[in-house]
């Protein structure tokens, strides 16, 4: 595939990423509206389940944000890794306040922990972002080399 097709397919998927994180911010929007209808009540319990979110919301964004990139002719050294390492870092972030945090939380607000269901969901994102964290590392230290020995050629 040649540069300018990789930058085309870029642009469009762009876009294309661009559907679910409006989707998922109208999403929050009517939460919000709901919440204000109904006068408040249960938006505390509302905010704390769907807190990860936010996180997730700016995975979405950062993989936008590095597809505008590559379109734009940026090297892939210089997005991949930092796009792994944020995407990574969200997920694990969003996966551990989900497995953790919102149990903790409403046993803080209501006296009793929300431990339902096991949800293997979490786990399976939080292992998938460790682990783009520590590709993210191996990624920007290979670049990193390229460099180094472009410099002497």
């Amino acid at each position: 595939m040649s540069i300018t097709e990789l930058r085309k397919r870029a642009r469009l998927l762009k876009w294309l990423v661009t559907i679910p994180f409006v989707a998922l911010v109208l999403l929050a929007v009517a939460l919000v509206g709901n919440i204000v209808w109904q006068g408040g009540r249960y938006a505390d319990g509302v905010a704390i389940y769907y807190l990860p979110m936010c996180l997730y919301l700016w995975a979405i964004w950062m993989v936008r944000v590095a597809l505008g990139q590559i379109a734009e002719g940026r090297l892939f050294g210089e997005v991949v890794p930092k796009l792994l390492r944020r995407v990574g870092l969200a997920l694990f972030g969003g996966a551990v306040f989900t497995v953790f945090g919102i149990p903790l939380m409403t046993a803080l607000r209501f006296d009793k922990p929300h431990i339902a269901t096991f949800e293997p969901s979490p786990v399976t994102l939080g292992v998938v972002g460790a682990a783009l964290v520590v590709f993210a590392e191996l990624l920007g230290r290979a670049a990193a080399m390229r460099e180094e020995i472009e410099e002497f050629f």
